[in-house]
């Protein structure tokens, strides 16, 4: 075969494994390594031949890449250290470099040296603000109290209970579900985070309420990681759930930059199973949760000022631009305490659909 007809090959498979992920997940894998053998034969193929750039590293770039996919990182290390060792273009080269610290990241999140109970997760961060054990303290803290909020929601939700905008949170749920944490381990950041009780005291036999919440959390995750929006809708039936849900794991997404990889390790059947999180902040949006009903001649805009007001009442917040002009926005439900509240009296960027002289809130984030 031509080096076009394996790279077609390899397409072909690689497009298999995608299709696959909605209608045959166990064939995945399987798909991937067939792409990535196709890929890899093409780019030895065209190595024995020629060195042109950029065709030589990109064929390398994407063997890489497909490695990886296919649980094959050792191989995708391999052929990373050919296309540093050549002389890849710039832009390519750091490409490599990312490939390469998802290979590395993937590794820490391995539990060597560390025993996982079944109420366990291993939370990882790797990025540009992450050192030898060390981690900007933000980046971290913030991401903590995002999945504290993910599990009392997530723990209210498995037990039916309707979603609650206002109040304290339930005296159960902070008993069984709230989180502590282990000492920070060094490579890319990792914590234990254990659910319901401090690693001093005694696990209660038969309770297994923080497991579930767990596997329920972590599927969740893994479906808006690939996109799955059909599994996550019959996951999460609950409109506001599911909205409250994605807004939260945006924020607790990678930026592409200070935290290039968010990822989770859980310990079941004695193995280890891990559930990265890759997609970045940019990609999710708060209305992929909204309902398909038609809005007559809705106006896309983006409003940028301080967040100065809020009537939980009412569902709605006011903002306030550098002019001094006020905007009163409707906040769907599932969102203003534990999406809105948080950037009270910063400057953000907010995305709405303006409806006549009625702003609906979209999606938002802070302005850096």
């Amino acid at each position: 075969m031509t080096v076009k007809e394996l790279h077609r090959e390899a397409m072909r498979f690689n497009d298999l494994a995608i299709i696959a992920k909605r209608n045959n997940p166990s064939v995945v894998v399987e798909y991937f390594q067939q792409a990535f053998e196709f890929e890899k034969q093409a780019f030895i193929k065209f190595n024995s031949e020629s060195d042109v750039e950029p065709t030589r590293t990109i064929l390398l770039r994407s063997a890489a890449n497909l490695a990886l996919l296919a649980t094959l990182p050792r191989e995708a290390e391999k052929l990373i250290a050919i296309g540093l060792a050549g002389d890849p273009p710039d832009e390519l080269a750091n490409e490599l470099r990312d490939i390469l610290q998802q290979v590395n990241f993937f590794r820490h999140l391995e539990t060597k040296g560390v025993e996982l109970d079944t109420n366990e997760i291993q939370l990882s961060l790797s990025g540009n603000e992450v050192g030898h054990g060390i981690i900007r303290s933000n980046e971290f803290l913030n991401r903590i109290e995002i999945i504290e909020k993910l599990a009392f929601r997530t723990a209210d939700r498995l037990r039916n209970k309707p979603f609650k905008e206002r109040g304290r949170k339930k005296k159960a749920n902070v008993v069984e579900f709230e989180p502590f944490l282990s000492v920070p381990r060094a490579a890319s950041f990792a914590v234990t985070i254990r659910f319901g009780h401090s690693t001093e005291q005694q696990t209660i036999p038969g309770a297994d309420s923080q497991f579930f919440l767990i596997d329920d959390l972590l599927n969740n995750i893994e479906l808006l990681n690939e996109g799955n929006y059909e599994k996550l809708n019959t996951s999460i039936k609950e409109e506001d759930y599911r909205r409250n849900f994605i807004a939260l794991l945006k924020q607790l997404a990678p930026d592409g930059e200070r935290i290039k990889l968010v990822g989770f390790t859980v310990k079941r059947n004695n193995e280890i199973k891990t559930v990265p999180l890759t997609r970045i902040k940019t990609e999710f949006l708060i209305e992929d949760v909204e309902s398909s009903e038609e809005i007559d001649k809705p106006e896309n805009i983006e409003l940028t000022g301080v967040l100065s007001f809020a009537d939980s009442k009412k569902s709605t917040i006011k903002l306030t631009d550098s002019d001094n002009k006020d905007y009163i926005i409707t906040v769907p439900k599932g969102l203003l305490s534990d999406v809105v509240k948080p950037y009270f009296e910063e400057e953000v960027i907010l995305k709405g659909i303006m409806t006549g002289s009625k702003i609906e809130l979209k999606d938002l984030e802070m302005n850096e």
